[in-house]
């Protein structure tokens, strides 16, 4: 892989909105082979093509922004069922009362990861009054940046996202007919760029001169 010069404006203006403008200097071409599995993964029991650059936030809005679904796109879509709500008032009843953080386990524990997901993927004024909440308690939001210039997908290959929150930056993404992306975590695709191609017809002068000679049989 070699470093790229003359990115475009608009691969720049993308990194601005994570606050990753010196990543454009080194970043570089995916490939991914025909046949093959490629893994980009933050977590320890995997081998990863590449290390993350780590995003952190303690604002719940700028995490919406980098890995969320605007609020315009799922306006009234609220994310959580009753009971979850019900223990939200709970905590924020408790934590009223102290004036401190309590600490939250169980049930409650699943509650607040259901509201904070609930912000970032459903309409966020649904459960505005979690806010508070969910950066007390949380206090750092983190997602891992993955910065191409351009990613291609071969035909019958697979790249692979591991845990976690992850964002996918890339001037160009190009992907062959039976080319996949999947994720076990969160996955935000953000490209200047988006391309399906069917895959190129290769074949060695061998091959080549067999097909020949099968079409003039």
């Amino acid at each position: 892989m070699q470093e790229q010069t003359g990115l475009r404006p608009e691969f720049t203006k993308l990194l601005e909105q994570y606050c990753l403008q010196d990543a454009a200097a080194g970043a570089e071409d995916l490939l991914v082979p025909c046949r093959s599995v490629v893994t980009l993964s933050g977590s320890p029991r995997h081998s990863s093509f590449r290390r993350p650059r780590l995003l952190q936030t303690s604002d719940l809005d700028e995490l919406k922004r980098w890995i969320g679904v605007p609020d315009a796109a799922v306006k009234g879509r609220c994310l959580l069922e009753r009971e979850q709500r019900s223990d939200l008032m709970v905590l924020r009843r408790q934590v009223k009362a102290a004036e401190v953080k309590p600490p939250a386990a169980g049930a409650r524990l699943d509650s607040l990861r259901a509201a904070a997901r609930a912000y970032l993927f459903g309409d966020s004024s649904a459960v505005a009054e979690a806010k508070p909440l969910l950066q007390a308690h949380f206090e750092v939001f983190s997602a891992l940046a993955w910065i191409f210039t351009k990613v291609k997908v071969s035909a019958g290959s697979v790249l692979a996202f591991g845990p976690g929150a992850n964002v996918l930056l890339a001037g160009e993404l190009e992907i062959e007919e039976g080319g996949q992306i999947v994720s076990t975590g969160s996955l935000t695709v953000r490209v200047g760029t988006l391309r399906k191609t069917k895959p190129v017809l290769t074949l060695s002068p061998m091959a080549l001169n067999h097909v020949l000679a099968l079409l003039r049989a």
